[in-house]
C-alpha cells in the first residue's frame, strides 16, 4: 500500500511601495472621495439615529401613558377607636399592564378575619404599599391612619 503525502507550501506576496508612483492629483482626489464618503455615512447615521429616538419615544409614550401608582381613597384617615377600617388599596399600572397583584402591604395595625384594619390603642398608624414590579421597585405609598377617642362635651346632646 502506498502512502500519499501532501506538502503545504505557502506563498508570500510582497509589494514594494516605493516602486508605485502616485501623483499629487490622484492623492487629492482620493482624499476628497474619502471625505465625501465619510460625510455621507455620518449624515446617514445621524438621520437614522434621530428617526430611532423619535420612534422609541413615541412607542414609550403610547405604552406608558396610563401608568400610575396611587392610593385609592384618602391618604389620611381619622377613626374612632371602636371603628375598623376597610382598606381600599392602591392602583398600580406599569407599562400599560395592571400590576395590582405585585403590591406588598405592610402595616403596624392589626387585621381581623374580614381583612379590616383596627388597633387597640389610640395613636397614629400607617399602611405602606410597595410594588415588586420593575418600574416601581423602590417606590412606595403610605396611608396614615389616626385612631382617636371622641368625647362628648358635658351637658351636650347625645
Amino acid at each position: 500500500m502506498a502512502k500519499r503525502t501532501a506538502k503545504k507550501t505557502s506563498r508570500k506576496l510582497t509589494i514594494d511601495l516605493d516602486d508605485i508612483e502616485i501623483d499629487s492629483k490622484t492623492k487629492s482626489t482620493a482624499k476628497r472621495a474619502i471625505k465625501k464618503t465619510g460625510t455621507k455615512t455620518l449624515m446617514f447615521a445621524l438621520v437614522f439615529l434621530i428617526f430611532g429616538v423619535t420612534l422609541g419615544a413615541g412607542t414609550w409614550w403610547l405604552v406608558c401613558r396610563d401608568d400610575c401608582f396611587s392610593i385609592l381613597g384618602q391618604e389620611e384617615i381619622t377613626l374612632d377607636l371602636s371603628e375598623t377600617y376597610e382598606d381600599e388599596g392602591v392602583k398600580v399600572v406599569a407599562f400599560g399592564k395592571d400590576e395590582g397583584s405585585s403590591v406588598v402591604i405592610e402595616s403596624n395595625l392589626k387585621q381581623n378575619k374580614d381583612g379590616d384594619f383596627y388597633a387597640d390603642e389610640e395613636g397614629t398608624y400607617y399602611i405602606k404599599y410597595q410594588s415588586t414590579c420593575f418600574k416601581y421597585g423602590t417606590v412606595f405609598k403610605i396611608q396614615k391612619v389616626r385612631l382617636v377617642t371622641f368625647t362628648l362635651p358635658e351637658g351636650g346632646a347625645s
